[in-house]
């Protein structure tokens, strides 16, 4: 407004004609009109701007700053060397250095056993697992299998059976008709690196005891011995001895096939292993074992043979 003011002032002073006049209030009044438009319009609300075509907002108005995006020039060098280094698939300094520091770890974490490369994780694993085994062997029970007939008709060959360790360490001592597993005295068996000879027989007679076998029958302390779950009676004779301190005498169920302290004598308690307590092969005969304890008198033992033979 200011400008058209002053252009009018000049005009009227150059003396310009009413005609020239005329024209130049009609310019300045197009421009007047222009500057009008453009100005803002009075609102209480956020200030608008309208213009020809369009209406802006001044809350939507951002400076370029704030909405262009930032651009990286790239130069011709750089992107020929980075399409160079794609096509060729070589790692760049850093990437070698990451893939050297990765297998550098996995090799620290692995280790070589019989050319077999096994991790700290696994080897951790194998080795509680297989002390856990032996513990479990050595202190609680363990599995066996029968290799002879020396035990038939309860065991036949290829029979598995569960030993157990504990009732003799903590609840009684070995009683006549307990089946026990046990290391032959030395001499007898065969001799292995692992000392993995074992023998499975029956206790007939502890410390003390007498022993003697005449006529097909088995006489301890004198008294003779009614045994159902033996195959046959013995055919052979065994002159009557006595049980040393720390020994028990052991025999198999099938007398004439059998070897044991018959042939090489009382056995050191110390060599017993465990006490036979569950069958678990074949699978028809799966079960505990039955507690057959030797009779002492002929009478006694008639009247509990019907039970050890339903027992077996």
């Amino acid at each position: 407004a200011a400008v058209v003011a002053t252009a009018e002032l000049v005009i009227m002073r150059l003396g310009l004609g009413h005609s020239g006049m005329q024209a130049t209030a009609g310019s300045a009044h197009t421009l007047e009109s222009r500057v009008t438009r453009s100005r803002p319009l009075m609102s209480t609300g956020p200030r608008i701007w309208s213009s020809r075509s369009r209406v802006y907002s001044k809350s939507s108005i951002k400076p370029p700053s704030e909405s262009a995006p930032s651009v990286t020039a790239e130069t011709p060098s750089s992107k020929q060397q980075g399409d160079s280094n794609g096509s060729n698939g070589a790692p760049g300094p850093q990437d070698k250095g990451s893939s050297n520091n990765g297998s550098n770890g996995d090799d620290s974490d692995h280790f070589k056993v019989f050319g077999l490369k096994i991790s700290k994780d696994d080897l951790v694993t194998i080795g509680l697992a297989v002390a856990i085994s032996y513990g479990i062997r050595w202190f609680i029970a363990e599995p066996r299998f029968i290799p002879s007939l020396s035990m038939f008709p309860g065991f036949d060959v290829g029979d598995r059976l569960i030993a157990e360790k504990i009732t003799y360490r903590f609840l009684r001592s070995p009683s006549p008709g307990d089946v026990i597993i046990f290391h032959p005295v030395r001499g007898i068996g065969q001799t292995s690196l692992f000392d993995d000879d074992v023998f499975i027989k029956r206790i007939v007679a502890l410390e003390g005891d007498t022993v003697e076998v005449k006529g097909g029958q088995l006489f301890v302390n004198g008294e003779a011995q009614v045994e159902p779950f033996i195959n046959e009676k013995p055919t052979y004779v065994l002159n009557k001895l006595t049980v040393p301190p720390g020994d028990i005498f052991v025999m198999g169920d099938n007398r004439n096939n059998s070897y044991d302290s018959h042939v090489w004598g009382p056995l050191p308690a110390e060599n017993i292993l465990g006490r036979a307590c569950f069958k678990y092969w074949p699978p028809n005969q799966i079960g505990p074992l039955p507690n057959l304890m030797h009779s002492t008198s002929i009478e006694t033992s008639q009247s509990q043979a019907p039970q050890l033979l339903s027992a077996e």
